[in-house]
């Protein structure tokens, strides 16, 4: 605590230009979530873009390491990494993450199979005669969380495109997953015939928003994610969050091998 309190002072008294160069370097696990983070993107993905710059902003030199999410929570609760990047806000993981400051506010959203009747919906007992699909390991809002424990016809694929494929399919009737993952991978990954056979529908599950998160326990757990959001408040008053969403939207950090026209969105 009163490394804590040092480090947390000299941040608020030291110019952030005085930190001419870097004086730390920590590891961060972090998942393929494209277009958010992915090891084949510039900056490994828009989220880790961020991530590294606010880190930056502190003296703190990124490394991210990727790999699957379950293995990426367990290395990190382990101590292999010093953060896991990132998580949707989720209040059960609070028993074992600090949650930062929140980086983004994503929407996340149904798509559904065409033929599966379902134009809208306005509570998940309505949902109840459909097949869902999730993916394995992911912890979705805490409603959600309780719908997919209770309700036997939900089925666990391993990735996203899994479902996305069972959705197209016909396997599944609906799917949830953040709005501009779903599309971008539904670009990336399939045939305009195959994109034609899933939507979206009205109203979208809930807004998400996305975190750094930190194992609770090891000595700096706390001085870390105080430098984390230190570097984030600077990054949104130099209006460079700003622009790292508009580099997203023109699709300045997806796969150069697969890309994807982010001008039909």
């Amino acid at each position: 605590m009163r490394l804590l309190a040092i480090f947390t002072l000299l941040l608020a008294l030291v110019p952030l230009q005085s930190w001419g160069h870097a004086w730390l370097k920590i590891k961060i696990a972090t998942t393929e979530y494209a277009p958010y983070t992915s090891s084949e993107m510039e900056h490994k993905g828009y989220i880790n873009h961020i991530i590294s710059q606010a880190f930056l902003e502190t003296g703190v030199v990124v490394e991210f390491v990727s790999m699957p999410w379950d293995e990426a929570v367990e290395a990190t609760l382990n101590g292999e990494f010093d953060a896991l990047s990132y998580g949707n806000f989720v209040r059960a993981r609070g028993e074992k993450f600090w949650h930062s400051d929140p980086i983004t506010a994503e929407s996340l959203v149904f798509y559904v199979n065409g033929k599966s009747d379902i134009a809208s919906w306005s509570s998940f007992d309505e949902l109840k005669d459909k097949k869902m699909g999730v993916t394995e390991g992911y912890l979705y809002s805490n409603e959600l969380a309780t719908y997919i424990e209770n309700t036997p016809s939900v089925t666990t694929y391993a990735t996203d495109k899994e479902n996305l494929e069972a959705l197209v399919s016909g396997e599944i009737d609906l799917f949830p997953i953040d709005d501009l993952t779903g599309w971008y991978l539904l670009q990336r990954d399939f045939t305009d015939e195959q994109r034609q056979a899933v939507m979206t529908i009205d109203p979208f599950i809930s807004t998400v928003t996305t975190h750094l998160l930190v194992a609770k326990g090891r000595n700096d757990d706390r001085l870390l994610i105080e430098l984390f959001n230190k570097g984030l408040e600077e990054l949104t008053l130099d209006g460079k969050l700003t622009r790292f969403k508009r580099l997203l939207k023109d699709g300045f950090y997806q796969d150069p091998k697969r890309p994807v026209n982010f001008d039909r969105r």
